[in-house]
């Protein structure tokens, strides 16, 4: 996880319209997210870590793990989300998610890799496939 620590700022988002599309996003919803500028921030405290991410569309949230425990929270746009955070590595995490949608509960899991100034982000919607990759680049 040692790797993570600090800000990062996205770089690049691939096939953000197939995975906004399963997730039953508007068309304008997955305009704006792909448009964004975002931040990311990981810090640590003990055995607790936290990610506090916002962009310029959306109000900054942070989130605070215990590895294995779920966190039951809300997202940007106050939908319901139950975050599981695992550290694979120390350049590996994988979080696996519940999404509250219109449509119901989605199943998804974020697997973050770093390699060294370079994050890459593969979100995944389990019940489809449909996968979205999003790169970072660290902050100086």
């Amino acid at each position: 996880m040692a790797q993570f620590l600090g800000k990062w700022n996205s770089v690049s988002i691939n096939n953000a319209e197939a995975v906004g599309k399963v997730l039953g996003y508007t068309d304008e919803g997955i305009k704006k997210f792909k448009e964004s500028k975002w931040t990311f921030e990981f810090t640590k405290d003990g055995d607790k870590f936290s990610i506090t991410n916002q962009s310029d569309n959306t109000p900054k949230t942070t989130n605070t793990y215990e590895e294995g425990k779920e966190l039951v929270t809300k997202n940007s746009f106050g939908q319901g989300l139950k975050l599981t955070l695992k550290i694979d590595s120390d350049s590996q995490i994988t979080v696996l998610e519940k999404m509250e949608l219109p449509g119901g509960w989605k199943n998804v899991k974020l697997v973050r890799k770093v390699e060294g100034n370079k994050m890459t982000a593969v979100f995944e919607d389990l019940e489809s496939g449909t996968k979205m990759t999003q790169t970072f680049e660290r902050c100086t």
